[in-house]
């Protein structure tokens, strides 16, 4: 839950306030999506709760330092890694409903030449789910990088440097 901005407060301490906050709801599904790989939802809606954190970082950026800056590059090469996966999420249950539905008509299908070919179908499927698991795990990897490293401390020690202007 995100605490209530303070009007009387500066733009930057609003941003501290803020940050932390949608930094926990982020990763408050961490070990159920790490420890599940097929929680295709659980995952949406990290994602989803990452992309409020990112979009909130990217409007206090200029309230704070590179370093800050630099977070929030991390944040959004995690939630690219992290949309990648949603794509291969979405893309192969369809890819496989347009594989039922050729065998389907194959089967339908008296002469063979009138057949469609699925090979080059079931092998771009294989390579979605391949892709899918390597994304997953160099997702896995990143969240637990910045369990060992305490970026969220980074994130926060960031907000602490004050503006030289």
């Amino acid at each position: 839950m995100a605490p209530v901005l303070k009007p009387n407060r500066s733009f930057s301490e609003n941003g501290r306030l803020l940050i932390p906050v949608l930094f926990d709801e982020f990763l408050s599904r961490k070990e159920r999506v790490v420890s599940h790989s097929r929680l295709k939802q659980d995952l949406h809606r990290m994602r989803l709760a990452g992309k409020t954190l990112r979009y909130a970082m990217e409007i206090f950026a200029d309230a704070f330092e590179d370093e800050f800056s630099d977070c929030l590059q991390e944040v959004k090469q995690l939630l690219d890694v992290m949309g990648k996966v949603h794509d291969c999420d979405v893309n192969t249950p369809r890819l496989q409903m347009q594989l039922r539905e050729i065998r389907s008509f194959n089967r339908a299908t008296p002469n063979p030449k009138d057949r469609i070919r699925t090979t080059a179908l079931v092998d771009l499927i294989s390579e979605q789910q391949k892709l899918r698991r390597a994304l997953f795990n160099t997702m896995c990897a990143v969240i637990q990088s910045w369990a060992e490293n305490n970026f969220k401390q980074r994130v926060v020690e960031s907000m602490n440097v004050k503006h030289a202007s």
